[in-house]
């Protein structure tokens, strides 16, 4: 910055205040960033206890940092936190690198998978293709809740034993992945948009059931 030589003594202070504001913006990144790096070094050695704390307290200093909420909902996946992960992932999805969309969204199907909600699974496994048609892992995920769904359609009384040798079914085919056919980013939209209506339809039928049950109270 250039100053006037007969007013020079006039902009010292400001340039004092620029200057104490960049220092503490610096820091602030600092900060932020080295919460950041401890946490991605806990979570790595399997501390996510730890991680997630290192990861909250850089929340604190930047609220919206979409980085931060992605972190948040992997350390909140792996304690089991399935409800709060799915919301800090969500928060990502405003995100304008459509990588990190995609891998928010993916990690948003691992989250519903695991609590044993399959419909939004599927939706969400979709839903990154959409972003990345060429996401592998997404097309495998997705292509495998599909065949559990059609089972449970053709086996609707399942027992909770059988669900967990699914998952872990899923687990060694995650880790061995095998040949497969393509999908395009139209048929992942077809399947978003079909998830989607049928969700719009049970709670369509449950504001129904729900109007219903009201009466029958009031009598």
């Amino acid at each position: 910055m250039q100053n006037s030589r007969c007013k020079m003594k006039q902009h010292r202070p400001r340039l004092l205040v620029v200057g104490t504001l960049s220092l503490a913006l610096a820091a602030h990144a600092a900060d932020v960033g080295g919460l950041m790096r401890q946490g991605n070094g806990l979570y790595a050695r399997g501390k996510y206890d730890e991680a997630l704390s290192r990861y909250q307290m850089a929340e604190v200093l930047e609220p919206d940092a979409t980085a931060i909420h992605f972190n948040l909902g992997n350390a909140l996946f792996r304690l089991g936190r399935y409800e709060e992960a799915a919301r800090e992932l969500e928060l990502v999805m405003i995100d304008k690198k459509p990588a990190r969309r995609a891998n928010a969204m993916y990690n948003i199907g691992n989250v519903a998978f695991k609590a044993g909600q399959l419909d939004p699974a599927i939706k969400a496994f979709a839903g990154a293709l959409v972003i990345n048609p060429n996401d592998k892992q997404a097309k495998q995920n997705l292509e495998f809740c599909l065949k559990k769904k059609q089972e449970q359609q053709s086996q609707p009384d399942s027992s909770k034993q059988n669900q967990q040798q699914q998952q872990q079914q899923q687990q060694r085919q995650q880790q061995q992945p095998q040949p497969q056919q393509g999908m395009d980013k139209s048929q992942a939209e077809r399947i978003v948009q079909a998830v989607e209506d049928k969700e719009k339809e049970e709670q369509k039928k449950q504001r129904q059931a729900g109007g219903k049950r009201q009466v029958e109270q009031d009598w």
